[in-house]
């Protein structure tokens, strides 16, 4: 794969990943990275999701369950719940949690990465979760902003056979490429809302954006759930994709599962306040020391 790879490193100026250029497919076609490397990406660059079978090691999914309930005995407060009494998800458990630490930065997974990204990738922030969120239809990059955008990827994987009922992942097939631009969304929200003031319009925003991701991504590609997924599988989502978790038949099933987000290393991700305020190529100031 290192043909690609420095390719895409001759120039010195950030880029988004190389999966979003028009030329992708055939850079893909010249590319000389192993068969899985290459189906990974394809899959990303024309529907915005992929799976990557067994990638995770049984034993070392069922150390994050123990690890997980270890966690939650000892850190009571850490632990919140829903009104139902389930627990929600646990940000961050990589960051403590060696076994958790070990799927965030699984070899294997992270070397699909670095092909995607022509760059060396890096966890970013976790979430674990024991059930399904039965999250309507969005997108993470709100959440996640970068410049260039779409510099990361949403890596899922299942710590459990997913049981259909327990409301598998679902995401809408294609329509990373749905164009909505965020200053474009707060133009609109302080023209209709000019009462409001500038954090109560960011906010506005926040919501107006997520509807219209949930209201029109389904005119760019299909309500697709995902394949059953094993104990072990991973998913890799498109920073741009439209997800979300379909509803749950059972509620009261577990869905064991962490998601991680991935991005080159060195990368600065921003919260939404400036992914609706901040205009022009150039990037924001650093959020952070890295």
């Amino acid at each position: 794969m290192l043909d690609l790879l420095k390719q895409l490193r001759k120039s010195t100026e950030p880029t988004g990943p190389w999966i979003d250029r028009p030329d992708a497919l055939a850079l893909l076609d010249r590319s000389k990275a192993p068969p899985a490397f290459k189906d990974a990406a394809r899959d990303l660059i024309v529907d915005g999701f992929t799976v990557l079978r067994q990638a995770i090691a049984a034993e070392l999914c069922d150390q994050v369950i123990e690890d997980y309930h270890r966690f939650a005995r000892d850190n009571p407060q850490a632990v919140a719940f829903d009104a139902h009494g389930r627990e929600r998800r646990l940000l961050q458990f990589h960051q403590v949690c060696d076994s958790s630490m070990r799927v965030a930065t699984d070899p294997g997974v992270m070397a699909v990465l670095d092909y995607i990204f022509g760059r060396r990738t890096s966890p970013y922030s976790s979430l674990t979760f024991r059930y399904g969120t039965q999250q309507e239809i969005h997108r993470d990059t709100p959440h996640f902003a970068t410049w260039p955008e779409s510099q990361f990827v949403g890596v899922w994987t299942a710590l459990e056979d997913i049981h259909p009922d327990s409301g598998p992942l679902q995401y809408v097939k294609g329509a990373h490429r749905y164009r909505l631009a965020p200053q474009d969304v707060l133009k609109h929200v302080r023209e209709k809302h000019s009462h409001l003031n500038p954090t109560e319009q960011i906010d506005k925003a926040l919501w107006r954006y997520n509807d219209q991701v949930e209201l029109h991504a389904g005119e760019h590609g299909e309500l697709t759930l995902a394949p059953a997924m094993k104990r072990g599988d991973v998913a890799i989502w498109h920073a741009q994709l439209p997800h979300g978790g379909s509803p749950a038949a059972d509620p009261s099933r577990s869905r064991w599962s962490m998601v991680v987000h991935c991005t080159p290393e060195g990368v600065q991700g921003h919260e939404y306040q400036t992914f609706f305020t901040h205009e022009g190529p150039a990037p924001p100031a650093d959020r952070y020391d890295c």
